[in-house]
C-alpha cells in the first residue's frame, strides 16, 4: 500500500475517482510523463486500489483501458499499538470480484482483494 504514501499515485487515483481515465488522459491533464503513469496505475493495480472500468475502441482500431478508483473509502485505524487499513471497495469491484471468483478454474478468490463477504480489507 505504499501507493498510497505517494504522490503521483494520490493524483492518479483522485483523478479517476469520480469518473473513469484512459492512461494517456491521466498523463496529459496531470502532466505525467506516461511511462510513470503506467507504472503507477500497474502498481495500483496490483494491490487493488485501480481496476479497468471498461475499455474503448479507436477509430484506428486500438483498444484502450479506462482506468477508475476500486474503492469508496479508506480509513486507518489504531488498536492497540497496532493500525489497521479499512478498505471499503466500490460496487464495480465487488461486481468484478464476483465474476473472477465464479469463472476462476480455482474457484479460490484472487491474493490482492479483500474477502468479498464484508467488503473490507
Amino acid at each position: 500500500m505504499a501507493a498510497l504514501g505517494d504522490p503521483e499515485a494520490q493524483l492518479i487515483l483522485s483523478f479517476v475517482t469520480r469518473e473513469s481515465r484512459a492512461s494517456s488522459t491521466i498523463a496529459k491533464e496531470l502532466g505525467l510523463p506516461p511511462s510513470t503513469v503506467y507504472r503507477k496505475i500497474g502498481q495500483m493495480r496490483d494491490c487493488g486500489l485501480l481496476l479497468i472500468d471498461r475499455f474503448l475502441i479507436g477509430p484506428d482500431g486500438k483498444r484502450e483501458a479506462l482506468y477508475t478508483c476500486a474503492f469508496t473509502e479508506i480509513r486507518f485505524k489504531t488498536e492497540a499499538k497496532d493500525l489497521e487499513l479499512e478498505i471499503t471497495l466500490s460496487q464495480k469491484a465487488l461486481e468484478k470480484r464476483w465474476f473472477e471468483i465464479f469463472f476462476s478454474k480455482t474457484g479460490e478468490a484472487p491474493d490482492w482483494q479483500p474477502s468479498a463477504a464484508s467488503g473490507t480489507s
